[in-house]
């Protein structure tokens, strides 16, 4: 039997995703909500998770910003994850927080690990906002890339429910072998549950 025993943790990671979320639509939407302008990425979001799997959230932020960062001068992305974790350090100062590239980082004592990405919603050349979003990264001086995580969650949901169940099941399988016999292949998740949607069958 196969366990992936996320579950006793989901309560715990939900406050904190709310939180966490609170404290930058604070900073940068002026707003106090807990759950708008964010959502849950990586294999969390796409449903392939198990209780050694990182939390990844992607906080929205408006698009104004992006200018603002994108026309400083010396890697304005690296600016950015540092207004959002000093954004976050206003709710958890104790916690081991710090920028790493694409994302901020949180260590939390008890082992849980949230990294959140900061990201602009794209908006098309007639005008309507997307699904498309650009987020940084602060490597080799700074530039912009882009994801679509809502089309990526969509398409392996898909996937599963068409195998019956096997796709997330076989993805949280491999995490679990990889952590517990191969922990030193740096193998991230997303080429497992990209592997595993490319060559299962029905």
């Amino acid at each position: 039997i196969l366990a992936f025993p996320l579950a006793a943790n989901s309560s715990l990671i939900s406050q904190r995703y709310k939180r966490v979320t609170k404290a930058i639509n604070a900073e940068f939407w002026n707003s106090c909500s807990d759950v708008e302008h964010s959502l849950y990425v990586g294999s969390y979001g796409r449903g392939t998770a198990i209780d050694t799997s990182d939390i990844d959230i992607l906080v929205e932020l408006p698009r104004q910003e992006y200018r603002r960062f994108d026309n400083l001068k010396g890697n304005g992305q690296s600016r950015l994850l540092q207004s959002v974790k000093n954004a976050i350090l206003e709710t958890y100062p104790r916690t081991d927080i710090h920028a790493d590239g694409q994302v901020v980082v949180m260590n939390f004592q008890d082992g849980i690990k949230f990294e959140i990405l900061p990201a602009f919603r794209q908006i098309d050349w007639l005008g309507n906002w997307n699904n498309k979003y650009d987020y940084p990264d602060a490597n080799m001086g700074g530039n912009w890339l882009t994801t679509n995580p809502k089309a990526e969650q969509a398409a392996m949901k898909m996937k599963n429910i068409e195998s019956n169940g096997l796709l997330f099941d076989t993805c949280k399988h491999i995490r679990q072998i990889r952590d517990q016999h191969f922990n030193d292949y740096k193998l991230p998740g997303i080429v497992i549950d990209s592997f595993v949607y490319s060559y299962i069958g029905g």
